[in-house]
């Protein structure tokens, strides 16, 4: 029989655990964030378990990433209905034509 591999939830509270002397050691508002990267790991626990990856924090981070790329794809999206319509084109002028 093959070797029984840990689950991606034991995964995540064991390397959780192994950073809480970096946690301790961050400011407060920095401990937040790095507490919402961990809850949002949590949250994607399914697709991280699907990946199957051999290095099982590939998921994780990709779990995070996924997180922190939705909160500015969401931003991007609130600040397009704050936006009046005739400054949208003034602003991209100022950033070089991306669209902030």
């Amino acid at each position: 029989m093959g070797r029984t591999l840990p689950t991606i939830v034991a995964t995540l509270q064991a390397e959780e655990a192994a950073w809480k002397l970096f946690r301790r050691a961050l400011r407060r508002e920095d401990q937040e964030a790095f507490d919402a990267l961990w809850r949002a790991a949590r949250r994607h626990a399914a697709p991280a378990s699907m990946a199957s990856r051999p290095l099982p924090m590939e998921a994780v981070f990709m779990s995070m990433l996924v997180a922190l790329q939705r909160q500015v794809l969401d931003l991007e999206r609130r600040l397009e209905e704050l936006r009046p319509l005739g400054k949208k084109d003034e602003q991209q002028k100022d950033f070089g034509g991306v669209g902030l």
